[in-house]
């Protein structure tokens, strides 16, 4: 499957290839709640069934049993093989493909030798930090209530102020100047010296999804300007492409994701229990921050300074989103705070309070309106109104439209025909207010005794347990933790062995895995049936106790499998011994006095 494509690539690749926006360049797909429906491409149909689910990057037709992820998708509707269609999907990205008679070819590992530098040197910061030379950093972070775990979790360090370190220290690791140069992290001068680019500076390692060390951030602690410095773009960092804890986030089941604008802001706010968090890199949101946004949550929240660049800074953010269709708000922090200073004065509750009273796109432009125009004058008003007018005329729907008229004009008593009126003066040539549909979002229930999907109440095949099991870890990966001594990748069946690996030697490593990343190593009929799991059946009010049922259910499928080869022997045993017979009744009962045990618990 893999031929010569790496892991890394293959991921890049489905990334940068949005599942919603690669399936309606062949389906019609209507929004309806979290997902997109539309007539399967795959079979003729009169009804659709045929689901795409952004949040997860999957499809799943519910009448031919195809599903998966892009490259799947891509795979079935352009009948082509795996590598055919990784090289359709890169092409279509603009991603530069391998050489393919070189699979470590220079870049490659050159990109593997910066990844083990930004390693290397994130535990010598964090040495620093931690020893006696790091009293700044410490006195810093103390100051700013960082407690002693979150500084661990986070990965925090500090450069010494000689400034001229780490040179030296990857020289003696065995990387090559070549390496050392592209990482970023030490610069030469033109008399041939090398210097660090980080020097007292509080260090902030930055993480890419799977948990790379990709660059760092750095804080001055003398005062010194620019007050933050990031690690240069380089061939596995590129800021506007990540974004920072994203690691974290991802793992955390919420609806949300908040987007602030500092590190600090991200490492209080996950410090109180608020995870959903996340920051981009010292840049405005980009296209391709937003679609790592809209991959991993139903809804993005940003909360900018409420200075005017701020404001100005989340109306890009918000435009940017919903162009590529995230639902997106603005959480509005009072007297210009930011999270950090707000959470450690007032509290993660009143955080959250803030969170629940974020505004939509419409409420938070013109509130913006409001606030820079004097509607008390009667020139000002008619400038509102003809401002919030337009915003309004910009929306798809009628019936979005009838309502922002309604509520905006009863809030600045303009009578609703008037600002109707103005509203439709304001559409652009050539654009209508389109009329939509409203629908009841699809509903999944994890019940089914029909087909025996239950966990813990009926019987399940070992196949379909192990891929339950798959489903729930990438989606929680924390719950790896409570079945980790349960069960290895020997419990696994034959043709479930290679995937248990990758997943649990990624889980144990704590670099992380999403599904739509597990998908890519799955034949496609696999990943049909993953992919209904994934849509179907994970909708757990606990993951992690879901998780510690399935493994007990594949405990009990293999004891009942065992159970069946013994009375099988048993009914056909003209050439067994007594000893053997005996020994095969005594494995029965043991067997059934565990099977019994287990279906207790």
């Amino acid at each position: 499957m893999y031929n010569y494509f790496n892991d890394e690539f293959i991921e890049e690749i489905r990334v940068n290839n949005d599942i919603v926006d690669v399936v309606s360049e062949y389906v019609h797909l209507e929004k309806k709640g979290r997902y997109y429906f539309g007539l399967c491409p795959f079979h003729n149909e009169k009804t659709p069934s045929f689901s795409v689910t952004p949040a997860l990057q999957i499809f799943n037709c519910f009448g031919c049993n195809k599903g998966g992820n892009v490259i799947h998708f891509i795979m079935n509707i352009e009948n082509l093989d795996f590598a055919e269609a990784v090289k359709f999907l890169a092409d279509r990205a603009g991603i530069r493909l391998p050489d393919e008679k070189n699979v470590n070819d220079e870049e490659y590992k050159l990109k593997k030798d910066i990844l083990d530098i930004n390693r290397t040197v994130a535990h010598y910061f964090y040495d620093n930090l931690m020893s006696s030379r790091g009293v700044k950093g410490q006195e810093y972070l103390r100051n700013r209530g960082i407690h002693p775990a979150t500084l661990r979790k986070f990965g925090l360090g500090y450069s010494l102020p000689e400034g001229n370190n780490i040179f030296g220290l990857f020289v003696d690791k065995g990387f090559s100047y070549k390496a050392i140069i592209s990482s970023g992290l030490v610069i030469k001068s033109k008399s041939g010296e090398y210097f660090d680019r980080f020097k007292n500076r509080l260090m902030f390692p930055i993480f890419d999804v799977r948990g790379n060390v990709i660059g760092f951030g750095g804080r001055t602690l003398d005062g010194s300007l620019p007050k933050y410095i990031n690690s240069p773009e380089t061939l596995v960092y590129n800021k506007g492409k990540h974004l920072y804890a994203l690691n974290f986030a991802k793992s955390i089941r919420k609806k949300n994701l908040i987007v602030v604008e500092g590190y600090m802001d991200v490492i209080t706010l996950h410090q109180n229990g608020i995870i959903n968090s996340v920051a981009p890199l010292g840049t405005a949101l980009t296209e391709n921050q937003g679609r790592l946004l809209k991959k991993y949550a139903e809804e993005v929240i940003i909360s900018f300074d409420a200075d005017t660049a701020g404001q100005a800074a989340a109306i890009r953010g918000l435009d940017l989103l919903a162009g590529i269709g995230c639902t997106v708000k603005v959480l509005s922090i009072p007297d210009g705070k930011d999270p950090d200073d707000f959470v450690r004065k007032n509290g993660a509750d009143e955080f959250r309070k803030l969170i629940d009273g974020s505004r939509n796109l419409v409420e938070y432009k013109i509130g913006c309106l409001k606030n820079r125009i004097d509607t008390s004058t009667t020139e000002g008003k008619l400038k509102f109104v003809k401002k919030a007018a337009e915003i309004i005329s910009r929306l798809d729907s009628r019936v979005d439209v009838e309502v922002y008229v309604k509520k905006f004009s009863e809030q600045y008593g303009i009578s609703v025909e008037a600002f109707y009126s103005e509203v439709l003066r304001s559409v652009q040539p050539g654009k209508n207010i389109k009329e939509v549909k409203f629908y009841n979002e699809k509903k999944h229930n994890d019940v089914n005794a029909a087909s025996g999907k239950k966990v813990g109440n009926i019987d399940l095949k070992a196949n379909y347990s192990e891929l339950l099991l798959f489903a729930i870890l990438c989606i929680d990966n924390n719950a790896y933790k409570l079945i980790k001594d349960k069960i290895g990748v020997a419990d696994f069946s034959a043709e479930n062995k290679p995937i248990a690996e990758i997943v649990f030697n990624r889980l144990q490593s704590n670099y992380g895995i999403v599904s739509a990343e597990l998908l890519n190593i799955m034949e496609a009929e696999k990943a049909g049936e993953f992919a209904r799991i994934l849509e179907q059946e994970c909708n757990f009010d606990d993951s992690r106790k879901a998780a510690i049922d399935v493994v007990n259910k594949i405990f009990i499928t293999k004891l009942e499998n065992r159970k069946r080869e013994i009375l099988e022997m048993l009914k056909n045993k003209e050439n067994m011994q007594n000893l053997q017979t005996s020994e095969l009744l005594k494995e029965l009962n043991e067997l059934v006095v565990v099977i019994k045990k287990h279906s207790e618990y």
